[in-house]
């Protein structure tokens, strides 16, 4: 390189020309060593044959092994439309109570609000009064048989009577069923026992996920008051994209991992939707094999799904090293590093110590650092996708020791910060 030899002719000239050279600025002599490591590549380590034996690094090429093949993708739990439930008024009223927070637990059948209506007093009057109507009529109905048979009454009377008894007997069920559908109880009606408040109840179990009412409140029928998210029917949503489509199947296995567990859960594929979101992504729905009521509906996952085995380029898992968040995998290049220098503090003897080191350097092999990306692993080898162009067959690849390396490249780089500092 132009800087090792103009490095070079310097110290002989200092050699020759003596006290003159010992005038040369500090500063200049450090602006060209400054510079002579700005050229090192940052990428290449060079190890001597003792080296590599102590490091125990071997060489071989990137073969060809059959890997099972998985796809990863994204996703969340979510549960079907019947598990996500709104709670409405089935009668306007005054809400009195509604003991209800965001993230509380409920169960079926439990009490959520409680509604006051002045109304329903009415209707329960009016079914009292209408079945003893119905009471009422059903004995005359009775009575003017009898007179129609001896030909004392009309048979118009009878007829009038006949359909005032169907019609009492329809408003009778009517009310009723008006009465039951805010939980209140006809035979209760009937006992003259009038209620004016009825009561809301959870129709699943679940949890609160918002209060919309609040205590005094006049609410409309079909007013909402609350909603409810049960964990009934709990899946994965997962979101695949249309190239991955023709790999999946219903009914393969899936692995999940849910955002800030450390284990694995187990699916099955069940649905895979047909139709295309505009971002070219497909909803795939997974069933869990074992329902657990602590999940939460809305939390992001991973899902990893088995594809079967396939021929891949594969490498040993030690060949592999990691830095910064990439991976990496050492190659025997015939890129050179630069010769070894060192500046002595004593200056009348620096051109025999620079001969010495000169001819003391034990030329090795280099390596160079490239960038790989690592895919599925199994039995000690990962697959690994290799920058273009790479020849499988004639590149020798690091295949045992690779961190030896790693930590010498390392040490270079720290030693040359250290002493341009």
């Amino acid at each position: 390189m132009f800087t090792t030899y103009l490095y070079r002719t310097l110290l002989a000239i200092s050699v020759l020309t003596g006290p003159i050279a010992c005038r040369q600025p500090a500063e200049e002599q450090a602006h060209e060593e400054d510079h002579a490591h700005e050229e090192a590549p940052a990428d290449l380590v060079e190890l001597t044959d003792d080296q590599m034996r102590m490091a125990d690094v071997a060489l071989g090429t990137v073969g060809q092994r059959n890997l099972g093949q998985q796809l990863t993708v994204n996703g969340r739990l979510a549960v079907p439309p019947q598990s996500q439930v709104t709670i409405t008024a089935l009668q306007g009223g005054f809400v009195r109570t509604i003991p209800l927070l965001p993230g509380q637990p409920v169960r079926k059948g439990q009490v959520l609000a409680r509604i006051e209506n002045p109304d329903l007093i009415v209707l329960q009057q009016e079914y009292a009064e209408s079945q003893s109507r119905l009471t009422y009529l059903e004995t005359e109905l009775v009575r003017q048989k009898e007179l129609s048979r001896e030909n004392v009454s009309a048979l118009k009377v009878l007829q009038q009577t006949t359909a005032d008894l169907n019609a009492t007997r329809a408003r009778v069920t009517g009310l009723a069923q008006r009465i039951r559908l805010v939980g209140l109880s006809p035979q209760a009606a009937l006992a003259g026992k009038f209620s004016a408040v009825y009561v809301v109840t959870a129709p699943v179990a679940g949890v609160v996920t918002d209060v919309v009412a609040t205590a005094g409140q006049y609410v409309q029928p079909a007013d909402v008051i609350a909603k409810l998210t049960g964990s009934q029917g709990l899946y994965a949503e997962l979101i695949v994209f249309e190239k991955d489509l023709p790999q999946l199947r219903e009914g393969q296995r899936v692995s999940l991992r849910i955002t800030n567990e450390t284990r694995e859960r187990s699916a099955r594929i069940t649905y895979i939707n047909r139709a295309i979101d505009a971002d070219r992504s497909v909803r795939v729905v997974a069933r869990l094999d074992q329902a657990d009521a602590r999940l939460t509906p809305n939390t992001f996952l991973k899902a990893s799904l088995d594809l079967g085995a396939s021929r891949v380029a594969a490498l040993p898992e030690e060949a592999i090293v990691s830095a910064e968040g990439r991976d990496y995998i050492f190659v025997v290049t015939n890129e050179k590093t630069p010769e070894p220098h060192e500046h002595e503090a004593e200056e009348d003897d620096a051109h025999d110590h620079t001969q010495e080191k000169a001819g003391s350097h034990e030329h090795g092999t280099v390596f160079k650092q490239i960038p790989v990306r690592r895919g599925v692993t199994e039995s000690g080898y990962s697959q690994v996708t290799l920058p273009e162009p790479f020849d499988l067959t004639k590149t020798q690849v690091v295949t045992k020791g690779a961190y030896a390396l790693l930590s010498q490249l390392k040490a270079a780089s720290g030693e040359e910060e250290g002493h341009a500092h």
